[in-house]
């Protein structure tokens, strides 16, 4: 893992070959978006995405 940031109920893990953003849900914390690559001035382009 190289890097986490926690945004109150959501999160953004960088990995070495993928970013996950993460939202607490009652039963814990889920992936909600994986497979993200960043994009210059715009939101991340995610391969899945999930509520």
């Amino acid at each position: 893992m190289r890097e986490v940031q926690v945004y109150g109920r959501r999160a953004r893990v960088v990995l070495n070959a993928d970013t996950l953003f993460l939202s607490v849900f009652p039963a814990g914390w889920k992936v909600t978006a994986a497979g993200c690559v960043p994009r210059s001035q715009q939101p991340y382009q995610c391969q899945i995405k999930g509520g």
